[in-house]
């Protein structure tokens, strides 16, 4: 079922229709005449302007949320409550609190959540996230962005909207994370008002229309952003990545590949797309694609409400930055909104110091209960610390994730030394990073998994009728 029958909605619309292992069953939007002309392309599909009916429908078995985003935590909630898979364009809510609700009740209910960061499912990023995975450049030295909008929004859009790093440099905030493959620690940015005058006596990050961002990361690395609402030659959507063998670029996207060489011109022959949608409708057709496949299979949502949530606390941290004119720690964002207690050092914030430790603390407020002896929640605990999508958890990364995973008692707190002896018991090629499989493996010696303690040990089984 699609909530939405404006632009986004009947992309997702037309890559459903196009899936043989989904059917679009049912459309809403509040015109009803929108709701009805998309149906009406699809023999047999339903519409309708109430948006509970699309998630009430009992042939609906997956909701895409593609409405305004202050209608997106209420649907969310409602889907959730009724065991529905969820697919949200971004915002998941339109704040941090609200957020964190939803994402939680979509793990409590047992719902997959997906996040529509669709520039990770864009063909010229994903390739560079393939070369950085394998090798091609070297390690990582730093990461460039470029976003610049052909033109600049209308007022109404801007006001409330939470300013341009939620709005328009969350995209790019992500896409730092996914390509640097490391978790961000700190940012700073900066903000002004270059080409929307109209704008500029709006509060906050919405009075900016060009900002900078250099972001952080754990491993010692940053990502430089810059972003602005005009570019009047077209939609320039451009990533760098400097590595220690090499460098990887991407390139504008043009109507066609065509140049014009003559005595006044050599250059493409058409300018660069102009619009989101033109740019990115591949992106949209495979974002709706891979979460289908993720449905069928029973994995794991590819872009999760994770994934927007610490997206969002990064724009967040970005615009306070922009604001006080200093590194800003993300840490600092959740102890403004009083997540997981964090507590800020007073020493004025000026440097970019911290660690990646907030990202525990983050989920740890969005995973209130996971289940150490169950198979799914440890496979959803093994892809959050998965931070470079290698589906492989380094010695360290275990133990964070059993830190998190017996976080209320439910199991031993392991040393250093432990998970050490641990990880070295199953990991079969000896190179200090373990599998799934081997991760269960760990788990099941450790005797954390029901009937693990017979498995480790098949005398048990036979000796314990025995010792009763």
């Amino acid at each position: 079922g699609i909530i939405g029958a404006g632009r986004i909605g009947l992309v997702h619309l037309e890559a459903l229709s196009s899936c043989p292992d989904a059917r679009p069953v049912i459309i809403s939007n509040p015109t009803l005449s929108k709701a009805k002309a998309a149906a009406e392309t699809y023999p047999g599909m339903a519409w309708t302007s109430d948006d509970t009916e699309v998630i009430n429908h009992p042939d609906v078995d997956a909701v895409w949320i593609c409405s305004p985003s202050q209608y997106h935590a209420a649907q969310i909630r409602l889907a959730a409550e009724l065991g529905k898979d969820i697919f949200c364009e971004k915002p998941i809510a339109t704040d941090l609190a609200e957020t964190i609700k939803a994402v939680n009740l979509c793990r409590a209910k047992g719902v997959k959540l997906m996040t529509a960061l669709q520039r990770r499912f864009d063909p010229n990023f994903s390739r560079v996230k393939r070369s950085i995975a394998e090798g091609t450049i070297g390690e990582t030295i730093v990461v460039k962005l470029c976003s610049r909008d052909p033109a600049p929004p209308p007022l109404k859009y801007v006001q409330g909207g939470g300013g341009i790093f939620k709005d328009m440099a969350i995209h790019d905030l992500d896409m730092a994370r996914f390509l640097m493959a490391s978790e961000p620690v700190a940012v700073l940015a900066s903000g002004s008002c270059q080409v929307s005058p109209e704008i500029s006596a709006l509060e906050g990050p919405e009075a900016f229309d060009t900002a900078n961002v250099m972001v952080r990361f754990a491993n010692g690395k940053d990502a430089i952003i810059d972003v602005c609402r005009q570019a009047p030659y077209g939609y320039d959507q451009r990533a760098e990545v400097l590595g220690t063998k090499g460098m990887m670029m991407t390139d504008n996207m043009h109507p066609s590949t065509a140049r014009i060489l003559s005595d006044k011109f050599c250059g493409h022959a058409d300018m660069p797309y102009d619009f989101f949608m033109s740019r990115y409708k591949e992106a949209y057709k495979q974002e709706t694609l891979a979460f289908v496949r993720a449905l069928r299979r029973d994995e794991p949502a590819p872009c999760s409400g994770r994934d927007g949530l610490v997206a969002l606390i990064m724009a967040i941290g970005a615009g306070i930055s922009a604001e006080e004119g200093r590194w800003v720690r993300f840490e600092e964002v959740l102890q403004r909104e009083g997540i997981g207690g964090m507590r800020v050092s007073e020493e004025g914030g000026e440097t970019a110091g911290g660690g990646a430790g907030w990202i525990s603390t983050m989920l740890g407020s969005v995973t209130p209960s996971a289940n150490p002896r169950k198979e799914d929640d440890l496979r959803e605990i093994f892809l959050l610390f998965d931070t470079d999508d290698d589906d492989l958890l380094t010695e360290k990364e275990v133990g964070e994730a059993t830190k998190l995973l017996c976080k209320d008692g439910a199991c031993p707190i392991y040393t250093a030394e432990e998970v050490h002896s641990m990880v070295r018991g199953v990991d079969s090629d000896r190179d200090g990073r373990i599998t799934f499989d081997e991760f269960l493996a760990l788990w099941r010696r450790a005797g954390n998994i029901e009937g693990a303690a017979e498995e480790a040990n098949p005398f048990a089984k036979l000796l314990a009728p025995l010792l009763k």
